[in-house]
């Protein structure tokens, strides 16, 4: 039966079982025939009554041993009046049942914070001297070294450091490029060059003459901006547009052209201003471009999508419009791709939203293909890199391809390059998932296009040269050199006039890559070379 009881039956336990709170204490009475027994099941008086229990406790640095009735080990610490701070551990866990001969371990854990000033080394920057004697250097300005603040956070235990972590970085100054010219000996390839090879460097035109080592200066206007640089097929002609510096009214640009085989070539105007796109007839008869006009906002003009063709005569340009201006299609104020047909009879050409084909006799266009535009969220569009197989029978351009996994088809970073037989109506994906910066090449000797590292990525994706055969098969890597950096954009590559090599405007220089052997050879040091052509 249950019954009350008096306090004074507990003797000595009396205050440990007061200090609960507990007014009434019930006990269970079990009557035998000697009388009655009593079995108290109040925690607190099973831990009065309980034999002490003897515990080793190691802290500060010191070993001490006591008696504890405590039932777990934090219950025994606060008997020892041990204090414990936030970060210490307790080794076993303070909530372990304390046993005979237990040692209980307490570690002291502190943390500070500490600042170390740390030296950034200095960049070294190499400039190409071509006045320098072979082997010789100059340094242009010493390096200084940078300078950070970090602070560190310091774990000790038991006043021993145990954890070291970084937690905040800060830049003070920073490091000062070294800048050192060397001579250009040594590192540029020394090749004969057939035909005529022009670039752009420093808002200036200049020819590479007979040999790699002998490079001219052919304009000296300081204002080429690098739209239109083309040669005619037969390499006499440059024709090349420059930022307008002198007119009373507001051009994008005006073209000049320059007579390369005269003894002391003189730039001349050839009567077009405001050009977005020009190329030559592959027969040199004829030119076709498109014109512009300036606008206030990015991208700083808006294209008339418009077509003219005209002919050299006298020194400039005589040309008739054959496509009035249109809108182009989504994005038109950025402008469309064109791309002569081998026979000069077609002009393939490439929109935000699908490629086709313009019959330069009839004048009539032909869709050949569609996709969804590309949303580049910027002040920028994309249109398709277009290029003619040799023979004029097909076409290969890059596609903008489905989703990769249910995001918008207009923001899907898939790009395909397409083989499309013009005559013959079929079309077909030849390499997938190439990169929309791929670039595209067809030569004699197969498909030259660019490959993307990260394709995902979309624009900022860094891209290889790669070849393959007519049908994408066999593709290798051919540039550039294992370990070099990628493209940061469109390749930018021209096939040599003799068939034996490819030219490569890579970094800001010009490469051959010679065919089959796949060597590499460097062909200038400038390393701001803006444009080229080679006929």
């Amino acid at each position: 039966m249950i019954e009350s009881v008096e306090p004074n039956i507990f003797g000595p336990c009396w205050p440990a079982i007061r200090g609960s709170g507990m007014k009434t204490i019930s006990i269970l009475s079990v009557r035998s025939r000697s009388g009655v027994w009593t079995l108290v099941i109040l925690p607190f008086l099973i831990a009065c009554l309980a034999r002490p229990i003897p515990v080793t406790v190691a802290v500060d640095g010191q070993r001490r041993t006591f008696y504890t009735r405590g039932t777990t080990v934090r219950e025994a610490l606060a008997q020892a009046g041990i204090s414990l701070g936030d970060l210490d551990r307790v080794s076993p866990p303070e909530t372990a049942r304390i046993t005979p001969g237990m040692v209980i371990t307490v570690t002291r854990i502190t943390q500070t914070l500490e600042v170390q000033e740390i030296q950034i080394p200095f960049p070294r920057q190499v400039l190409k001297d071509a006045r320098l004697a072979p082997g010789e250097t100059r340094l242009i300005r010493r390096g200084e070294p940078g300078v950070e603040h970090v602070m560190i956070r310091i774990t000790w235990a038991d006043g021993q450091p145990i954890e070291r972590q970084e937690i905040h970085r800060e830049r003070i100054r920073d490091p000062v490029p070294e800048i050192v010219a060397v001579s250009l000996q040594g590192e540029v390839a020394s090749l004969p060059v057939s035909g005529t090879l022009v670039f752009l460097a420093r808002r200036d035109a200049w020819q590479i003459v007979g040999e790699t080592t002998r490079i001219l200066r052919r304009t000296n206007l300081g204002d080429l901006d690098g739209r239109i640089f083309t040669l005619s097929p037969d390499g006499d002609f440059l024709l090349f547009s420059r930022a307008s510096l002198t007119s009373t009214r507001t051009v994008l640009n005006a073209l000049w052209g320059l007579y390369l085989p005269a003894d002391s070539p003189r730039p001349q105007p050839v009567g077009l201003e405001n050009v977005l796109w020009l190329e030559w007839s592959p027969q040199g008869d004829r030119v076709a471009f498109t014109t512009g006009e300036p606008s206030p906002g990015p991208p700083g003009w808006r294209a008339h999508n418009d077509l003219w063709i005209g002919r050299w005569k006298n020194g400039r340009i005589e040309a008739r419009r054959v496509l009035t201006p249109t809108a182009g299609g989504p994005y038109g104020w950025w402008g469309m791709a064109w791309a002569w047909s081998p026979d000069g009879r077609r002009l393939a050409f490439g929109r935000t939203d699908g490629i086709g084909m313009l019959d330069l006799e009839s004048l009539k266009a032909t869709t050949l293909l569609t996709f969804p535009v590309y949303e580049t969220r910027s002040a920028w569009a994309w249109v398709p890199a277009l290029s003619w197989s040799p023979d004029g029978r097909y076409l290969a351009a890059l596609v903008h391809g489905p989703p990769r996994s249910g995001e918008p088809p207009e923001q899907s970073t898939r790009f395909d390059l397409w083989i499309v037989a013009v005559d013959d109506g079929w079309a077909r994906p030849l390499v997938e998932d190439v990169g929309l910066w791929a670039g595209i090449l067809w030569s004699p000797q197969g498909l030259f296009f660019g490959q993307a590292r990260q394709p995902e990525a979309g624009d900022a994706s860094r891209y290889d040269l790669y070849w393959a055969d007519h049908d994408g098969s066999d593709r290798r890597r051919v540039f550039p050199p294992e370990g070099e950096i990628g493209f940061g954009g469109q390749p930018d590559m021209r096939w040599a006039p003799d068939g034996q090599g490819l030219l490569i405007r890579y970094q800001g220089d010009l490469y051959y890559l010679a065919i089959p052997s796949g060597q590499v050879y460097r062909l200038t040091a400038q390393g701001d070379i803006a444009a080229m052509a080679w006929r």
